[in-house]
């Protein structure tokens, strides 16, 4: 079963990594290498257009897949295929089954850093301009719209290639993955039906989601639906957060990222959109990752 909500001795059946700083970690195997009664796998693989990045896309079919089917696109591809289990699988089956796209890179760790920075960060403006290089932790960013361009002008219609699925679409995304869903929401609000994301990192480059909320025509937010869900637990003490996430200032005031997020929310839902904002204080950042993609899965399946 899903975990959000259950008891906790269910919880403990399904245990979550509380190590938030595993980028380099091998995926080894995950469900897409065993059989399983519930959905087939296949993987595509794709290149930017100039080449520097490399993409696996692993596609989860369900066996009883229909037209009609919904469609959950994954953000962190690789760490998203690892993070699923069988047993997944099989509530998913029992539900409204998903097609679930993975879109990952291509590499044998749970992400591409570097990659990842680049892909999943928006374009800057300074003075009407697009910033070139906005470099945030010694890593190039600024690539959302080209990445967002990838998933719509290939991923998506090799998903409909492949499955025929016409359902509606969702979109998660975990940390740099849930800043890419919240700038792709802002950006083409009818890209995805709706969008679920776990602890974006709206703290990037000073808050540069928080300056495209303040641009986004608020008019476009009524029907939009997103799920924005926040780990508050406490980070150790010998483990402070980095001086760079720990402020932003928003219309003259100094206020934490998460307090700006919440105020965002708070503006969708005023004009118009569905919005769920939820905070976990037993989970940290790193868990977040397991707690929002059951969300996603969940849902994408319902009836």
């Amino acid at each position: 079963m899903f975990l959000c909500g259950l008891p906790a001795w269910i919880q403990a059946q399904h245990p979550i990594a509380h190590n938030h700083t595993r980028a380099h970690d091998l995926v080894g195997e995950t469900v897409a290498d065993r059989p399983s009664r519930y959905y087939r796998f296949e993987t595509l693989h794709l290149d930017s257009s100039d080449g520097k990045r490399h993409y696996r896309v692993q596609l989860a079919i369900p066996e009883n897949l229909t037209a009609a089917s919904p469609i959950l696109y994954m953000l962190d591809g690789n760490a998203a295929v690892a993070t699923l289990t069988d047993a997944d699988l099989r509530v998913l089956s029992e539900r409204n089954s998903p097609v679930l796209v993975a879109v990952g890179y291509d590499v044998a760790t749970r992400n591409d850093v570097v990659s990842r920075a680049f892909d999943y960060t928006p374009p800057v403006k300074g003075d009407g301009r697009v910033s070139v290089q906005p470099v945030v932790r010694g890593q190039l960013g600024g690539g959302a719209e080209i990445f967002f361009n990838l998933i719509e002008e290939q991923v998506k219609p090799l998903v409909r290639q492949r499955t025929q699925a016409r359902g509606k679409t969702y979109l998660w995304g975990h940390s740099y993955g849930g800043l890419f869903a919240m700038y792709a929401l802002f950006s083409r609000p009818g890209a995805f039906d709706h969008t679920i994301v776990g602890d974006p990192s709206a703290w990037w480059y000073h808050g540069a989601l928080f300056r495209q909320w303040e641009s986004f025509d608020k008019s476009l937010a009524e029907g939009l639906r997103i799920d924005i869900l926040v780990g508050t637990k406490p980070r150790p003490a010998n483990r402070p957060a980095p001086d760079d996430i720990t402020l932003l200032t928003v219309d003259g005031r100094e206020i934490s990222p998460r307090s700006a997020l919440a105020e965002m929310a708070a503006g969708l839902r005023h004009h118009g959109a569905e919005v769920t904002y939820e905070t976990f204080p037993e989970f940290g950042h790193g868990d977040m990752i397991r707690v929002s993609l059951e969300r996603a899965l969940h849902r994408a399946s319902a009836r």
